[in-house]
């Protein structure tokens, strides 16, 4: 009975132990999804109708620089008609994979700022994720 209670406690000893490998994922082995993942905020007025934006900013808070998408002026068009602007993509999963990411977003109407919001973002090996941040924007009418 002793040698099986020794053998156990050796057994989940050895299981325990950290040999030092990193806990991160190896993304060379991730099979992921081909869908492209967008996390969009809305931004809207308080009767629900969308505010068209003269322009947007997204800023990596650690460092200031300036991640925010490129978008043609067709889609900033249709952004504008529906409220709705990006603010972290799949574009970046290669670079904030298995990190957390602080962000800012800007957004401006006639070179007046509206909204300054920050979030925290994330990347697996795959896709984003939105860890903290309210992506539903409600403003008075600028």
């Amino acid at each position: 009975m002793k040698l099986l209670v020794g053998l156990i406690t050796v057994l989940l000893t050895l299981n325990c132990s950290d040999n030092g490998t990193d806990d991160a994922p190896n993304c060379s082995d991730a099979i992921c999804t081909e869908e492209y993942r967008t996390i969009t905020v809305s931004v809207k007025d308080k009767e629900g109708v969308a505010v068209a934006l003269d322009y947007f900013e997204v800023v990596d808070l650690s460092n200031g620089d300036d991640i925010t998408l490129d978008v043609s002026s067709s889609e900033f068009a249709w952004m504008a008609k529906n409220g709705a602007y990006p603010l972290f993509s799949d574009k970046y999963v290669a670079k904030y994979s298995n990190k957390k990411l602080g962000i800012n977003f800007k957004a401006y109407v006639d070179d007046k700022l509206l909204v300054d919001s920050d979030y925290v973002v994330g990347a697996d090996c795959c896709h984003v994720t939105l860890i903290e941040g309210e992506t539903d924007i409600v403003i008075a009418k600028p």
